[in-house]
C-alpha cells in the first residue's frame, strides 16, 4: 500500500513519469501472471497502456496473457501494436534508417 501512496505523487504531464507508471502497473501486472492470477495481470497491463500505449511490454504481456486466455484475434492485434512501434521507431531514427537504405532526414549545418 506504501508504494500506491508514493504515486499519488506522479504527475501524468511528466512523459519521464507517465513512463514510469506506467511500468510500474506493467510490474504489477508481471507479478499476477506469475501468481496465475491471469485477470488481475489483464486489468494491470490495461491500467499501464492507458497511462502510456506505446508501453511495449505491457503490450507484449497483455497479448501473452489473451492468448492464454484463447483471445488470439485481440492477442493478434497486441502483437501487431508492437511491430507497428518498432518500424516507427526505425523510421524516426536517422542512423537506422541510413543503415537500413531508407532516406535519412538528416541536417547539416
Amino acid at each position: 500500500m506504501q508504494a500506491l501512496n508514493g504515486l499519488k505523487e506522479f504527475s501524468l504531464n511528466d512523459p519521464a513519469q507517465k513512463r514510469k507508471l506506467a511500468e510500474f502497473y506493467n510490474y504489477k501486472g508481471v507479478e499476477q501472471a506469475d501468481e496465475g492470477n491471469l485477470m488481475e495481470a489483464l486489468n494491470y497491463f490495461n491500467k499501464a497502456l492507458q497511462i502510456d500505449p506505446m508501453c511495449k511490454e505491457a503490450l507484449f504481456n497483455r497479448a501473452t496473457i489473451k492468448a492464454d486466455l484463447g483471445e488470439f484475434e485481440e492477442a493478434r492485434k497486441d502483437f501487431y501494436k508492437i511491430g507497428k512501434i518498432n518500424l516507427q521507431e526505425k523510421s524516426d531514427n536517422p542512423i537506422q534508417s541510413f543503415i537500413t537504405n531508407q532516406t535519412p532526414k538528416i541536417n547539416f549545418f
